[in-house]
């Protein structure tokens, strides 16, 4: 893995939980996607990617998240993101047009990882 992103993967009742802090840019997207795809399991029903940690996101990121969308859509997986309001990325993908495609939230709800808390 890159030394600008680190991806940490955890099972938290039935909800596989990926948290990515650091950079996610052209140089490393395809590496951090490449990750999240080995590390999550076909049988997985909701997949959250965390990016509360993320500090910086370039048009390679916005679409390593559309592409992971489409490819756990045809696994019949669900993905939601979570995105603090207050994050550096959040206007990004709100220009981007991310929620319209991935659930956004803006917190986990840690005790109950079942699904996202938050609204968008």
């Amino acid at each position: 893995m890159s030394d600008l992103a680190r991806v940490q993967v955890e099972e938290a009742g039935g909800t596989w939980i990926i948290r990515i802090s650091g950079e996610i840019d052209i140089s490393n997207a395809r590496e951090v996607l490449a990750t999240i795809q080995a590390a999550v399991p076909h049988g997985a029903q909701a997949i959250v990617v965390d990016l509360e940690e993320t500090t910086y996101l370039d048009s390679s990121g916005v679409h390593l998240l559309v592409v992971l969308a489409d490819r756990l859509r045809t696994r019949r997986q669900e993905l939601s993101l979570v995105v603090p309001p207050e994050a550096p990325i959040r206007a990004l993908l709100e220009v981007a047009g991310v929620p319209k495609l991935i659930p956004m939230h803006d917190r986990l709800d840690v005790e109950r990882a079942e699904r996202p808390g938050g609204g968008s």
